[in-house]
């Protein structure tokens, strides 16, 4: 243990000159180092804080001046910020003395001097440039959150190029405004721009990033999105209706073709799996194309797709039946030391036309009969008029969350309330009766299970 007689000493007992603040060193007490406030010799409140360097005894870690006052009738302490030649951050004697007297003219006029900093940084935030807080919401974008003490990427390289390259759209336009001065009008004069070249899906995906990046911007908590709300203003982009069996005796032959026996099938038969889970979870096909194992929750029973792979751009959650987890299971024997699920002869992504070309093969035409996308025309037409007693237990806005349409205004509504998992529980019991109800397509002789029961 160091002793106070082991080093010499200069430390001033008050702050008068630039030296005073070099040399100013921690306390010695009792045996030990220990932190230092050393008052300013002109007063207001103004000190000097040094804290002790734990592998220096002796020295100082950290220098930072502080003013303590009054506000309210309570004893406050407002940061000026850490000691230094005024460069970089840091604040000399003369620089802490002018806002220490700044600091004293606020409260003249009633005010918090450390409300009022918090504040000025908000507003700072708020008028950095778009295209500053764009480059950082698309940093964050290429990470997802930690999961479980790591960080998981979820978005690979060609995801990242296509949110660049929408991004790159609305920063040429509007990178150098602030968010409150991007003006509506000329939001819909940019996409307008998009519809002239008859690029709708384009514009739609381009007003989706500039909305999420204003929302991210939205340090203030202000609300304003000058590209929200502007559908009435716009071209619908109503897409052409993809091909999907609706009546009993079409849907039952669809679901018996593509879970009948394959054998000789590549690669274990993943494509099959694919179509099979593609058939039981509804999501747009390039979604389990695309699909890797970092977004699937064993324990919750759910996989989560990215908002950077969601057409509306926001995450969606997708709750996994029995019947969608043993398939799963099957695939994870196959490709679970992979990155994606269902991954083939390299660790890559199914292409766009995979599970399409599979139902040719076995038979059915894709284009005028039943296509891969089609699957989420057969769910939603039969969930909406269902006449099965148990149907009753979700409405129409279950179905809708469930196949992440959120134009509507209610269905938005939840969404934005509850997030990912709004009517989880009521989409969870709607999932599995949709899985149930495949298995009696595929053998009519099974029976539904009793709610909390187990497939007979």
């Amino acid at each position: 243990m160091a002793h106070r007689n082991d080093f010499a000493f200069t430390d001033p007992k008050q702050i008068r000159t630039e030296f005073d603040c070099r040399t100013a060193r921690p306390r010695f007490d009792n045996g030990a180092w220990k932190p230092a406030k050393i008052s300013d010799v002109i007063g207001g409140g103004l000190y000097l804080f040094v804290t002790p360097d734990t592998s220096k005894p002796g020295t100082a870690g950290s220098k930072l001046w502080r003013v303590g006052y009054r506000f309210q009738g309570r004893q406050k302490t407002y940061s000026i910020g850490p000691y230094g030649n005024g460069k970089d951050g840091t604040f000399s004697l003369a620089d802490a003395r002018r806002e220490r007297d700044k600091a004293k003219d606020l409260l003249k006029e009633g005010k918090d001097p450390s409300v009022e900093k918090q504040l000025n940084k908000h507003r700072h935030m708020a008028a950095r440039p778009f295209e500053q807080w764009a480059d950082e919401w698309l940093a964050k974008k290429k990470v997802e959150k930690v999961r479980r003490g790591r960080i998981v990427t979820v978005r690979d390289p060609k995801t990242i190029e296509v949110l660049q390259l929408r991004a790159g759209y609305v920063k040429a336009r509007f990178g150098k405004l602030s968010r409150q001065y991007i003006n509506r009008q000329d939001v819909l004069s940019f996409l307008r721009s998009f519809e002239a070249e008859g690029k709708l899906e384009t514009r739609d995906r381009v007003r989706s990033i500039g909305e999420q990046i204003c929302d991210y911007a939205d340090v203030e908590g202000d609300g304003y999105n000058p590209f929200r709300n502007l559908n009435r203003q716009m071209i619908a982009n109503i897409s052409t209706p993809r091909p999907g069996v609706t009546e009993p005796r079409d849907v039952t032959r669809v679901f018996q073709l593509i879970n009948e026996p394959r054998s000789g099938a590549r690669f274990g038969n993943v494509v099959g799996l694919a179509l099979r889970f593609d058939a039981l979870t509804i999501p747009r096909p390039g979604m389990v194309n695309e699909m890797e194992w970092s977004e699937v929750d064993w324990d919750a029973e759910r996989w989560t797709i990215p908002a950077a792979k969601m057409k509306n751009g926001w995450d969606h959650v997708v709750p996994l039946s029995r019947q969608a987890l043993a398939l799963l299971r099957s695939a994870h024997k196959l490709t679970g030391h992979r990155r994606y699920a269902f991954s083939c002869l390299k660790d890559t992504p199914l292409s766009n036309n995979t599970l399409n070309k599979r139902l040719r093969l076995l038979g059915i035409d894709t284009k005028t009969y039943h296509c891969a996308h089609g699957f989420r025309t057969t769910f939603s037409t039969l969930s909406h008029h269902e006449e099965i007693k148990d149907a009753k237990e979700w409405d129409g806005d279950v179905v809708e969350l469930q196949l992440a349409h959120l134009d509507n205004s209610s269905v938005e509504g939840l969404y934005k309330k509850h997030r990912p998992l709004a009517l989880i529980g009521s989409r969870t019991k709607l999932m599995q009766h949709w899985a149930d109800r495949i298995d009696r397509w595929i053998n009519p002789e099974k029976v539904m299970p009793i709610k909390g029961g187990t497939q007979a």
